[in-house]
């Protein structure tokens, strides 16, 4: 792994507010740039994990907790059919200090495993990575007992916090499209269940507030969990929503133990369909962006080439809190993005391109 000192490039672009689009037509450059801050050439790290393999697909995602250093994990993962034995994952995680230093690197128990979403920080200082339990550096574990890993996995991808000695997970139901439920479990410190493996229902909105299950157009109505922000001062979760059928994005807070009930509803006010956007705390319409949320809002880069950042009120719901920041980002929709406001301190910006295997991170823009 290469690393690169780069020295910050004069800016040449202003914050743009709002702004039309015209300007993704005449601007060369994406805006953060002016605010690059150091990069590694991950090239010979991923040759070796690919071994000639193509297509290779990456996700990008950063780990952070308040007791614990944040980590930036590049999944990279070559193709997993192989024409004699099937099934055959390969996929490793990169695993890098938030200044981007080497720290360790992953590879699953079996070729029959495999990582995935969620990635937290668990109570012990270890990551969930899917349903695999490694070290911070990316040893494997022996808790649970006696690979590491969730047995059986709680069968739910989406997004992970930790608060006190337990690990929750939230999600879209596995193998739906959008749905008016969530799915939660919550792992215990021994790795255990105090849920069902299948994950709890979180009603998203009443029952009255839902389509006809005879609409024929029902399976691609609802909702889909696209960010998740935990704050551990008040025990507040804030849920971001798409919803497709609408080309909308919304937000809505609820207590952890009101989520974790069993009876919780996000919207409970809701009395009728469809719901519509001025009964969320904060609807934004936006052609599904990929959204990075945190404890203060949450990041859109758009497929315009829009990068957008919108601010939520910290108290009560999560209501605008200003206008939203938009610079030009990427008019390529093949890089991957990943964001860190550290609770330990340090915001930045991570931008991997899958064409050069350059890993780069930007100081804060927004």
């Amino acid at each position: 792994m290469v690393r690169m000192a780069l020295r910050r490039a004069a800016p040449f672009v202003a914050m743009i507010a709002l702004a039309g689009c015209d300007v993704l037509t005449v601007t060369p450059f994406p805006a953060f740039t002016s605010e690059t801050d150091t990069a590694v050439d991950l090239g010979s790290r991923i040759d070796a994990i690919a071994g000639g393999k193509t297509p290779i697909t990456y996700d990008l995602v950063t780990v952070d907790d308040p007791a614990q250093d944040p980590r930036v994990l590049l999944l990279v993962e070559p193709p997993s059919s192989d024409a004699d034995v099937g099934f055959n994952y390969s996929g490793q995680l990169i695993f890098m200090d938030r200044d981007l230093n080497f720290v360790g690197q992953a590879a699953t128990k079996t070729s029959l495993d495999y990582f995935s979403r969620p990635y937290s920080y668990a109570a012990d200082g270890t990551i969930l990575a899917g349903y695999t339990v490694l070290t911070a550096n990316g040893a494997r574990t022996t808790v649970p007992a006696p690979y590491g890993q969730l047995n059986p996995p709680p069968g739910i991808e989406g997004f992970s916090f930790t608060d006190g000695a337990n690990t929750y997970i939230f999600s879209t139901p596995a193998g739906q499209y959008a749905s008016f439920d969530l799915q939660f479990a919550i792992l215990l410190p021994t790795w255990g269940y105090s849920l069902t493996p299948n994950g709890t229902n979180l009603a998203i909105v009443p029952a009255a507030a839902r389509p006809a299950l005879t609409d024929p157009n029902y399976a691609n109505l609802g909702y889909q969990l696209v960010g998740l922000a935990y704050d551990n001062s008040t025990t507040d979760i804030t849920f971001v929503l798409s919803e497709p059928a609408n080309g909308r994005i919304v937000a809505v807070r609820l207590d952890l133990a009101t989520a974790t009930s069993g009876g919780g509803v996000l919207l409970p006010n809701a009395t009728a369909w469809p719901v519509p956007a001025s009964a969320w705390p904060l609807a934004v319409t936006v052609d599904r962006p990929e959204l990075h949320a945190d404890a203060g809002g949450f990041f859109m880069v758009q497929r315009d080439g829009w990068l957008t950042r919108t601010n939520w009120a910290l108290t009560g719901q999560p209501r605008q809190d200003g206008s939203p920041l938009q610079i030009v980002g990427d008019k390529s929709l093949s890089r991957h993005y990943a964001f860190l406001n550290s609770k330990t301190g340090g915001e930045y910006m991570y931008r991997f391109d899958p064409s050069s295997r350059m890993l780069t991170r930007y100081k804060r823009w927004w």
